[in-house]
């Protein structure tokens, strides 16, 4: 734990010292081969049933982002991930520092900087990676983020990283510790092959995905082996006149385990469309083929899990999603998105407003508001309000 916390602490203390010499030396070697960004967030989270009890929650999160362009075929990058958590759920949740640090990861790059009771400081190295880049080759090792998805919101071709439209606060979404080879056939074709690092068979996922373009569309077709199922999947990108369209499917065939269905099919289509006053609407369904439905089953947590992944984007059969967004000024931007299960008669809302006080400063409200069936009514369940203030450098 101590080599982890003072590894760290070497290599934010490089990050500014390449900062400093950048600014002394525009010319250096420094100027021209490194660079440097991040941000800090501070987040205020309230949830709540009803007014009689609102659990409260505090999150400063800092992202340190560094690039070493070595030369014109290597580059490496490292992203660290520090965050601050204290509130209510520190308190009352057990082992709620075990619960933040948890992920899908099989090399632990997390280090629990403070753990006490009221106050837990965790680091994380988000990123880290070598990209060698010659002619139509480009090969990168290490953790990174492999983007197969085509949708705003699910994305069944996401095999190595899926993530939660509900999670909202981490817009860099996660990553994979994996090897991924592109070989560029054409300006608008592509062959990708990727494989992921897991100590056991079953949690490994290799696949091979083809890239190209036809009737105006961009397509692609993937296959390969996805945790305990051979997976096949195909990806589109268009337009209809006006209208944007894209889709994505995953069929999913079991390599013999009993307590999974042999057979699923996993798809997404989603349409788009922007009015010339900026506004713009997005409309999504998603069909999941192992989905559950029945209530019983359900629980509002699901919507944010962290087991998420490409075979299970939500826990039901039918979900669709539709999400509105206005640029109501240069600085100010506001949207609604709803998400409605169908099996499980549940509508989640998500409003959220977006004010840019400066070029580096910003200011955002979101809700998250969820309405389902309990004791034979359609009520309210759940709601969360979260202020977050944002600066970026």
């Amino acid at each position: 734990m101590r080599a982890r916390i003072a590894i760290l602490t070497l290599l934010i203390l490089l990050m500014a010292c390449s900062m400093g010499s950048a600014q002394e030396e525009k010319q250096s070697w420094a100027s021209d081969h490194l660079e440097f960004s991040g941000y800090v967030k501070y987040l205020n989270i309230s949830t709540f049933s009803s007014l009689d009890s609102v659990v409260n929650d505090n999150l400063l999160h800092n992202r340190l982002n560094f690039k070493v362009y070595a030369n014109d075929l290597f580059t490496a990058g490292i992203e660290l991930r520090n965050r601050i958590f204290w509130g209510t759920s520190v308190q009352n949740i057990p082992d709620y520092a075990q619960l933040v640090k948890s992920s899908n990861q099989d090399i632990d790059m997390s280090a629990l900087v403070v753990n006490k009771p009221a106050l837990i400081g965790l680091s994380t190295i988000d990123r880290l990676y070598l990209d060698f880049h010659s002619g139509k080759w480009q090969v990168i090792l290490g953790r990174q983020r492999i983007n197969w998805g085509k949708n705003l919101v699910w994305n069944p071709n996401d095999l190595f990283n899926a993530y939660s439209f509900v999670d909202f606060d981490y817009e860099e979404r996660p990553g994979s510790d994996a090897l991924r080879a592109q070989y560029y056939v054409s300006g608008n074709a592509s062959w990708e092959l990727a494989i992921n690092y897991a100590d056991a068979w079953n949690r490994n996922t290799f696949a091979l995905k083809y890239n190209f373009n036809k009737f105006e569309y961009d397509f692609q077709v993937l296959a390969g082996k996805y945790l305990e199922d051979f997976v096949f999947g195909l990806g589109w990108e268009g337009a209809i006149k006006t209208v944007g369209i894209k889709g994505e499917f995953s069929y999913f065939s079991s390599q013999g385990n009993a307590d999974q269905s042999k057979e699923v099919l996993v798809g997404s289509i989603s349409l788009d469309y922007y009015f010339k006053n900026g506004l713009s609407l997005n409309l999504s369904s998603l069909y999941n083929g192992n989905g559950i439905t029945a209530l019983d089953d359900f629980d509002v947590s699901q919507f944010s899990s962290t087991t998420l992944n490409a075979k299970q984007l939500m826990p039901n059969r039918w979900s669709y999603f539709a999400q509105v967004s206005d640029p109501i000024t240069p600085a100010i931007t506001a949207s609604m998105a709803a998400i409605y299960a169908q099996e499980l008669n549940t509508v989640f809302f998500m409003p959220q407003f977006q004010y840019a006080i400066s070029q580096n400063w910003g200011f955002d409200v979101t809700g998250q508001i969820f309405y389902g069936k309990q004791d034979d009514s359609f009520s309210n369940i759940g709601n969360s309000v979260f202020l977050r203030f944002r600066f970026d450098f």
